[in-house]
């Protein structure tokens, strides 16, 4: 049995979701209904960007859609303008279809929903979050280790060394002491920095900006290289103390994923804020990495994953291999006690 075409158009107007065809250029060609009362666009208008998308820092070349990029997202949470620039929350996904040697994309809008698997979504991401709360103190825990008990007794042999040294007086020894020494220096230079790396308490009391200002001054002396960091917003006040820890960690796993597997000798930072969000951009020219295959097995880029979704936000990864890799996400800021917090987007 063969359905009539206009049933097909009766089934899609039908559907609660709203569908949209557009061209490359986001040109409107066509609408189903829902879409029409979701968003209040007319046939021939473009479609605005998320407001994720707004802000993304692209190369040239690159589609600004997160959803049209190659390996994109099966579907995203953000905000979009509707009706006269009010900005409303939708799940949306994106599919390339090509007629006529002539490229167009089918976005889908709908509405968040909470249903049981979002509810266990939930509840997950909580377990997640009690995990790496204690993650945090396990760090607290080694890093005093390091400092008070390791370190100090490196510290004892390096002044015991510096104390015989003047009673060595064969060439030789004097030679094998001398690099001993240098050794146990640079051996406490690597304690003091991978005690401060993993530790929390620089940024309980500087706060998250200046934590990261000193974050990154420690990482260029620890791992030998160059990294350009600015910060346009002021990030401080932002979160809680938690959710500013969380979001340090997200930024220092993107370093530490780019020097120690990406062997990257340069890397770039960049913050800033944009409304309701804080977006970050991280870019290494590192050796690059199967995106596929290391988001399935990398532990790391899962840490940072689940951080970005319990600060309400999202984080992609854009890489190949022979590099170079881009990591590009945000965060959604919370208002202080007594106003009231934004929607949270989720990738």
């Amino acid at each position: 049995m063969k359905f009539p075409e206009h049933f097909f158009e009766e089934i899609i107007n039908y559907a609660p979701n709203g569908i949209i065809i557009m061209d490359k250029d986001r040109t409107i060609y066509y609408m189903n209904e829902s879409a029409k009362l979701i968003c209040g666009w007319k046939i021939g208008d473009s479609v605005p960007y998320c407001s994720y998308c707004q802000q993304r820092e692209i190369e040239e070349g690159e589609n600004r859609c997160i959803l049209a990029v190659e390996d994109p997202v099966p579907f995203f949470h953000s905000h979009m303008a509707v009706y006269s620039g009010i900005e409303e929350e939708f799940e949306m996904s994106l599919k390339k279809m090509n007629s006529n040697n002539e490229d167009y994309y089918i976005l889908v809008l709908r509405s968040p929903v909470e249903n049981e698997i979002s509810k266990k979504a939930k509840f997950n991401e909580l377990l997640v979050q009690e995990t790496m709360l204690a993650q945090e103190a396990e760090r607290r825990k080694i890093a005093r280790e390091l400092h008070d008990h390791i370190g100090q007794s490196v510290y004892s042999i390096f002044l015991g060394l510096e104390g015989i040294k003047p009673y060595v007086n064969n060439k030789t020894y004097e030679s094998h002491l001398s690099k001993m020494i240098t050794g146990m220096e640079k051996t406490l230079n690597d304690i003091k920095c991978l005690s401060k790396i993993l530790r929390s308490e620089t940024v309980d009391h500087l706060g998250l900006k200046d934590a990261l200002y000193e974050a990154v001054q420690d990482w260029e002396e620890l791992y030998k290289i160059d990294i350009q960091f600015i910060m346009d917003t002021k990030i401080n006040d932002c979160f809680e103390r938690e959710k500013e820890l969380h979001f340090f960690r997200i930024i220092q796993e993107g370093v530490n994923n780019a020097v120690r597997h990406g062997k990257a000798t340069s890397i770039s930072i960049h913050i800033k804020s944009s409304n309701q969000y804080i977006y970050f951009h991280i870019h290494d020219n590192g050796v690059g990495f199967d995106v596929k295959t290391k988001k399935s097995n990398g532990l790391g880029l899962k840490h940072m994953y689940e951080r970005s979704k319990m600060l309400g936000g999202a984080i992609k990864w854009i890489s190949k291999k022979g590099g170079p890799t881009k990591v590009e996400g945000f965060v959604s800021i919370y208002k202080n006690e007594g106003d009231s917090e934004y929607e949270s987007a989720d990738c």
